[in-house]
């Protein structure tokens, strides 16, 4: 009979502690097959997670403060969150959000981007290719359908952590569509090429994200930096929904993809855009984090484990400091006729990270 492998360590290294409103939310990637307890596929030792501890962790589904709880229950949940099995949602925003509208191209998209501006506006995420069964894990990569059932379950997660409301698009991702089989990355005098090769697909999309963009509100969309082709055709197709005059420039903000930023030049693409009346190419605004904010994004970037690296997100949270030092930034590019708005949005997020100091 084959030994069964011993459970594997389970350490998150976070310098963050359960507060007394936080709200804790189970992962997804936790099974229970009999009297074990798996979490990514792996054994979770007993000591951390009792078999008579199922329905404590049920329970934290964001809804209950952790000082709810008695103190057994804390301690336990305590430790779920130092390992990473459970993430914690701060206490709800007093203030209703600015309406934001961000156009993600798959899952995890607009939390790696602009978690923090999620976590203080709250909002709501569109996932444009939000079928998706590409993973980094081989126990998954043999499970695709449990696969793309997880992915979208760590959305909903991090969208919990953050506040935000999610809707979900259904299109199939890039690398499950046939057109890239063999790449998906398009240099940039080929952007055309994602329209033109998929061109009904294109006019799905299109017309999913004039039913979403309606209303009013600001839109922020990919600014598309490094040329994954679902980021292309995401922005291309709000720039198309701006041509056919059915979103106005006013309301449009581009946003730098994560983590291709890091590596790509965020400047020379918004370059190459000409939007709006003025046919102008947009221009940067940073939007200021407060500390708390960049905790709950960092909160947020945590369930994404199959296909987002713990030293990725790092990397986020250090350019964030570059970006907005002597504090934390995310940034935005913006035109001539949206200035104001984001302008506003900007200054609303530095009052508040300056009061908290």
């Amino acid at each position: 009979m084959p030994e069964r492998p011993s459970p594997v360590p389970l350490v998150r290294r976070t310098t963050h502690a359960l507060v007394a409103d936080d709200r804790p939310i189970r992962l997804p990637h936790t099974d229970f097959d009999g009297a074990e307890v798996r979490f990514l596929g792996e054994p979770v030792d007993p000591a951390l997670f009792p078999s008579s501890a199922a329905q404590l962790w049920h329970a934290c589904d964001g809804t209950r403060p952790y000082r709810s709880w008695p103190l057994q229950e804390r301690e336990l949940i305590a430790g779920w969150h130092a390992a990473g099995l459970v993430v914690a949602a701060p206490r709800p925003r007093s203030q209703p959000s600015r309406a934001l509208i961000l156009l993600s191209p798959h899952p995890d998209d607009a939390q790696l981007a602009l978690g923090a501006t999620l976590a203080r506006f709250g909002g709501r995420v569109v996932d444009v290719f939000s079928q998706e069964t590409w993973t980094r894990r081989p126990h998954y990569q043999s499970r695709p359908a449990l696969a793309s059932r997880l992915l979208l379950a760590e959305e909903q997660v991090a969208c919990g952590v953050l506040g935000a409301e999610l809707t979900v698009l259904g299109h199939t991702d890039a690398a499950d569509r046939a057109a890239w089989r063999d790449g998906y990355f398009l240099e940039p005098q080929a952007v055309e090429a994602a329209r033109a090769t998929e061109p009904e697909l294109f006019e799905r999309v299109t017309a999913d994200l004039a039913a979403e963009v309606a209303g009013g509100g600001p839109v922020l969309v990919p600014l598309a930096v490094g040329g994954h082709v679902d980021h292309v055709l995401t922005r291309q197709a709000a720039l198309e929904l701006i041509a056919r005059k059915t979103l106005e420039p006013e309301r449009v903000a581009f946003y730098e993809d994560m983590p291709y930023s890091l590596f790509a030049d965020a400047t020379a693409e918004a370059g190459r855009l000409a939007v709006g009346h003025g046919q102008a190419a947009p221009v940067p605004v940073l939007i200021p984090a407060s500390e708390s904010a960049v905790r709950t994004k960092q909160e947020a970037l945590w369930p994404y484990r199959l296909q987002v690296l713990e030293a990725v997100s790092k990397r986020i949270v250090r350019h964030g400091r570059r970006l907005g030092a002597p504090g934390w930034a995310e940034r935005l590019w913006v035109l001539p006729e949206s200035a104001d708005v984001f302008a506003e949005l900007a200054a609303t997020a530095a009052e508040e990270a300056a009061a908290a100091g």
